[in-house]
């Protein structure tokens, strides 16, 4: 930030702002155009902004501007630092524009077409309690914008385009009903982080996408979670609860140590087609499991009614203790595969290539068609399973 003039010197544009009724009465609310000033020390409460266009304007402060309402207002090339609300943002403009430290300015629960382009944001430092926080408690969209050490929220609706993000949170808070969030077209380094059992999720899709870690653990998604042409790192999807979980024509390779995860207790439905995961024998395997509980001899009650794994590539995927109506695995390529102590109505293996052991130990199926395996390849101890 460079100095520039406090607003309050700034005359008859400082009294509009100060007073939005005078403004009304002798401009009819007309265009204001605000160029070059500082906001700080002067407090702006409980009133509306209303057509402006904010140029190389700097923010700096705490708790000194708490509006009501901030609507068909313009932010161009201006830099925020401190702690500001913008009451309800409605048609309100972000364009290259700033953040600095742990600032904290949100728009509130009625916002909408609050758009962030081409901003930027850093937050003091790696520690999450220094980090700053961006967005409002409505809608929000991120357009080919910067962020590190940073929250970024859309508490309704989140969407991020275009966006290179480095440890990022975004998580939703269950308060306002839950978001709807689609991220496309970005890069997620480090840390990007949606999780927790405070957050809530309407609906999740993530297309186009590098990442390096994704962490959705603990997370309540009212509807479905889908992952498309997505490249990178370890993603924990292990959410509290879903409808459905799509991940399609993508490439997890992992980070050394996990790959892969979902919680297949909470999710209705699964499907993974067309996706190679990385790793080696050493890394935990790939993970589709949960549903039955610790007690096979208390199962609880089941809430998944589909696990399809098509045409993908892993070396070692474990769906055990799963409790569901179908397991189908087909034309996948798989150095192990773990299905033990399962609870299946309908398990379906076809065309799969498995090198070495399959493990059905203490599953229990109603019904079955397994593909031929070598012999002494299947794990049977406990099951019902017969195979063909």
């Amino acid at each position: 930030m460079t100095i520039k003039p406090n607003i309050t010197n700034f005359g008859k544009p400082f009294s509009y702002l100060k007073d939005p009724e005078l403004r009304r009465k002798e401009t009819s609310d007309s265009l204001l155009r605000i160029e070059g000033a500082l906001f700080s020390g002067e407090h702006f409460e409980d009133i509306e902004w209303r057509n402006i266009n904010f140029v190389s304007c700097d923010f700096v402060g705490g708790y000194e501007i708490g509006l009501s309402a901030c609507i068909n207002v313009t932010f161009t090339d201006c830099n925020f630092s401190g702690v500001l609300s913008w009451g309800d943002t409605l048609n309100v403009r972000f364009l290259r524009c700033g953040w600095t430290g742990q600032s904290v300015m949100y728009g509130e629960r009625h916002s909408k077409n609050t758009v962030f382009e081409s901003c930027h944001f850093v937050g003091a430092s790696s520690d999450k309690n220094h980090w700053g926080a961006v967005g409002t408690h409505g809608e929000a969209l991120f357009i080919n914008c910067n962020a590190k050490w940073f929250n970024l929220d859309g508490d309704t609706k989140l969407g991020l385009q275009g966006c290179v993000l480095e440890d990022v949170i975004c998580e939703p808070s269950r308060k306002y009903g839950g978001s709807h969030v689609t991220i496309e077209n970005c890069k997620l380094r480090g840390l990007f982080r949606m999780a927790g059992g405070g957050t809530l999720v309407q609906s999740l899709t993530i297309r186009d996408t590098v990442l390096e870690e994704l962490n959705l653990s603990n997370t309540t998604v009212k509807g479905d979670v889908v992952i498309e042409r997505v490249r990178g790192g370890y993603i924990n999807a292990y959410v509290k609860e879903a409808k459905r979980l799509s991940v399609h024509n993508s490439q997890i390779y992992g980070n050394r140590k996990k790959v892969f995860e979902a919680y297949a207790g909470g999710i209705r439905a699964i499907e993974i087609d067309t996706v190679i995961f990385g790793g080696d024998l050493t890394t935990e395997p790939v993970t589709v499991a949960g549903g039955t509980g610790a007690d096979l001899g208390n199962v609880r009650a089941r809430v998944n009614d589909s696990i399809v794994i098509r045409n993908s590539k892993a070396p070692r995927l474990s769906a055990h203790h799963v409790n569901t109506s179908l397991l189908q695995l087909q034309g996948c390529e798989l150095e192990s595969l773990d299905l033990s102590n399962g609870r299946i109505e309908n398990l379906q293996l076809s065309g799969n290539a498995i090198v070495r052991s399959v493990d059905f130990a203490n599953t229990q199926v109603k019904e079955s068609k397994v593909q031929p395996l070598a012999k002494g390849q299947a794990k049977l101890e406990g099951s019902n399973i017969k195979l063909n």
